[in-house]
């Protein structure tokens, strides 16, 4: 253990690739399924893309604008939906945050409330009869 702490240290170029290599390999195995699913989508959109050039490679260039311009509106409306969700859970924790002190506000009203109460009919229990 010791001779190989002590290549490491006189060799930290090497040391620097093998803690490259674990955490390549690490992540690989964490992100093995993601990884899969990405190159599986690569290679059915090349194939798509490759089979509508085969049909009609003239009009490709105008395909390939509409798709992108497609893509840009939906990306926008994407952005609009999203930043609303933002402003909505904002406001929501806004008036969760405050939700406890108004029914703090509204048990005390109640609580003076039914106090006052149970004072006067105490008060009209204790005045004699004529």
């Amino acid at each position: 253990m010791e001779s190989l702490s002590s290549y490491f240290t006189a060799n930290p170029a090497n040391f620097t690739l093998l803690a490259i290599l674990f955490a390549i390999v690490i992540l690989y195995f964490i992100l093995k399924k993601f990884i899969k699913l990405t190159v599986i989508l690569l290679i059915v959109l090349l194939l798509a893309g490759g089979v509508n050039l085969l049909k009609d490679p003239a009009s490709m260039p105008g395909k390939i604008k509409t798709t992108v311009q497609t893509f840009v509106a939906g990306g926008e409306q994407m952005w609009d939906k999203f930043s609303s969700l933002w402003r909505d859970t904002k406001d929501l924790a806004d008036k969760a945050r405050r939700t406890p002190g108004e029914i703090n506000k509204l048990l005390n009203a109640a609580n003076e409330n039914v106090e006052a109460d149970s004072k006067s009919k105490t008060a009209t229990k204790e005045k004699p009869k004529k």
